[in-house]
């Protein structure tokens, strides 16, 4: 079990710190500003959760082995756009290739941290409180990328687009009846690529819940 959160938690991390490096890169941050911004995409939404459950300080402060990663991640991808860049410039990759890396990192990230922050609300202690493992969950998985966003001036992904906060309600509510008849480790790993799956489909096929016009019909 213990291995498989520390699994969860490197994916998340990593997954969310090229999302949120490469939403900087989109953004035209400098070095500072892209390494700031996937940092926080990575570590924010754990941070929200341990102040929620009164785990303080937050574990990224008291284990830096995220923020590390994070950085690392962070380093790697941009030493790897630059040696893309011999072969095609920097502006031809991030518009081809922008909206499916973020989709695909915001998906695991999603599906990892939706799960590790269900998990811990669970080992503090309140296994019976649905709505707070699932409240704990959406706030771990989605808080790190609507920072990302906000950073970015734009509209939280979370409110706008392909089912997201959707994805991560379902996949904690599946985790909170799976783990009752499953193994811990095997509940958190189907719960988890359902929620990538449920990302996947969605953003494939363009589904979005209902959005509602608030401006008044044309005469």
């Amino acid at each position: 079990m213990e291995l498989t959160f520390f699994i969860l938690e490197m994916l998340g991390t990593i997954a969310f710190s090229i999302s949120g490096a490469v939403t900087a890169i989109d953004s035209g941050m400098d070095l500072l500003g892209i390494t700031i911004l996937g940092i926080t995409t990575a570590v924010g939404g754990g941070i929200m959760r341990d102040v929620t459950l009164g785990i303080v300080p937050p574990n990224a402060f008291r284990q830096p082995i995220y923020v590390i990663v994070a950085f690392i991640t962070i380093i790697v991808f941009l030493i790897g756009i630059k040696i893309w860049d011999h072969f095609r410039s920097i502006p031809k990759v991030i518009a081809s290739h922008l909206k499916a890396l973020i989709s695909i990192s915001d998906a695991i990230g999603l599906g990892a941290f939706t799960m590790t922050g269900a998990n811990v609300a669970i080992n503090s202690g309140h296994s019976d409180n649905l709505l707070l493992i699932v409240f704990v969950g959406i706030l771990t998985g989605c808080g790190g990328g609507v920072l990302r966003d906000i950073f970015t001036t734009k509209k939280p992904y979370i409110f706008t687009k392909h089912v997201y906060g959707l994805a991560s309600i379902i996949g904690a509510l599946i985790y909170f009846v799976l783990r009752k008849f499953l193994p811990g480790n095997v509940a958190m790993m189907i719960s988890a690529a359902t929620i990538v799956l449920i990302r996947f489909i969605s953003a494939k096929f363009k589904l979005s819940l209902p959005k509602f016009n608030s401006e008044p019909p044309k005469s």
